[in-house]
């Protein structure tokens, strides 16, 4: 027999996986992706990073606004002879018609140690409580949104200072050798089942405008954490004289407190050349790199000096 697969996935990271598992040699029937998008100012339709890699490759490829409710969809997939489905940030839910068809199931790359942070944003809610401890499950697809039985984990510190970009990319990364092994040895070893204890799961939602947004009251940690969770996208911001500002990069030194007592999202340069906002729990955080409304990003040390803040100016 004749090992392919059907690929389902759709942001960048997903294409990255893909290429790595074309480059191993891995025959892929199609893709099934999310529809294209208008992007940028001009609203131009833009194919995602998936389709873009499948048409380079001349792969079949496969778009439905809802999966679940798209029969003619379903049909197209089911028409293919694809040993297994691999499925990694698709975006959609996926019909048991769909991922129960192949011989041997339908697996997922997730980005957390399920059965922690099931749902859309693993990456993105890891980051934003703190936790020093992640990784990657490879689970058996099922009815119930990132329910399934267990194939492999593993889990490694993440750095106090990485991103969702960088996580993601290790991930993808970590995950590429093993979900390669599995599709090379379908025949001859039988893939891991091993459940998940659904008391210990917990949930994260699809991260929305509102989580955007910088609440300096709350502590250097926090904030810290979400500027870092929520970079490359959709990017943190506060506001500065009625414009906003995006947060790209921060650093967080445990412990470093304000000299005096200012309001927080109050700041100023510090050592370093290094900007400095003072948060609610007296604590600063390092400012590396913002973009004011309109320009380009730059330092925090360039963004004070162009700013020249007249006492008493803060971010709010």
């Amino acid at each position: 027999m004749s090992i392919s697969i059907g690929y389902f996935g759709s942001p960048a990271h997903s294409a990255q996986l893909l290429s790595l598992l074309l480059d191993a040699g891995i025959k892929v029937d199609f893709v099934v992706t999310n529809p294209d998008r208008p992007v940028g100012r001009k609203k131009e339709l833009t194919p995602t990073p998936v389709k873009t890699i499948a048409i380079r490759h001349s792969i079949p490829v496969i778009q439905s606004e809802r999966l679940r409710s798209d029969e003619v969809a379903t049909e197209q997939i089911r028409s293919y002879p694809s040993s297994i489905h691999v499925v990694y940030a698709y975006g959609s839910i996926i019909p048991e018609a769909v991922f129960q068809f192949p011989e041997y199931g339908s697996i997922n790359l997730h980005g957390s140690l399920l059965p922690k942070y099931r749902g859309a944003s693993p990456v993105q809610s890891f980051l934003l409580s703190g936790e020093t401890v992640s990784g990657f499950t490879i689970q058996h697809l099922a009815k119930e949104v990132d329910s399934g039985d267990i194939v492999i984990q593993e889990s490694w510190d993440v750095g106090s200072a990485e991103t969702t970009e960088d996580l993601l990319n290790a991930i993808t990364e970590k995950g590429a050798a093993p979900l390669i092994h599995l599709i090379r040895n379908l025949e001859s070893e039988p893939l891991p089942k091993t459940p998940q204890n659904h008391s210990l799961a917990t949930h994260c939602r699809k991260i929305g405008s509102d989580d955007r947004v910088i609440d300096w009251t709350c502590s250097a940690f926090e904030i810290h954490n979400r500027i870092r969770a929520l970079y490359p996208d959709p990017l943190a911001y506060t506001v500065f004289r009625e414009k906003r500002v995006i947060i790209n990069r921060s650093v967080f030194i445990p412990d470093l407190k304000s000299d005096s007592a200012v309001p927080p999202g109050s700041f100023f340069i510090g050592e370093k050349k290094r900007l400095f906002c003072v948060c609610g729990d007296g604590n600063l955080l390092g400012i590396d790199t913002l973009q004011p409304e309109g320009k380009k990003p730059m330092s925090g040390f360039d963004f004070f000096n162009g700013a020249r803040a007249v006492p008493g100016e803060t971010f709010t």
